[in-house]
């Protein structure tokens, strides 16, 4: 069975899968003939579209606190 996964260890594999993601789109580019110039398919590739949902599924789980007021977390004082 899978284990829930702790949000910190989320927000770094977020990062991580985000971080790949924007990997693979640096580096499956088009070239002069519309073929990717890592792999030599058609443009856009497997790789590429796979790079392209990962950073959009993955990129919006900043990691960062939200600049929120909380004034139920005050402490007393």
């Amino acid at each position: 069975m899978d284990m829930p996964m702790a949000e910190p260890e989320f927000l770094r594999y977020a990062d991580a899968q985000a971080a790949y993601g924007r990997h693979l789109l640096a580096e499956h580019q088009r070239d002069g003939t519309g073929c990717c110039r890592s792999c030599g398919r058609a443009h856009p590739c497997e790789q590429r579209a796979h790079g392209g949902r990962l950073v959009v599924h993955y990129a919006d789980w900043d990691g960062g606190e939200p600049a929120l007021v909380r004034p139920y977390l005050r402490t007393a004082g």
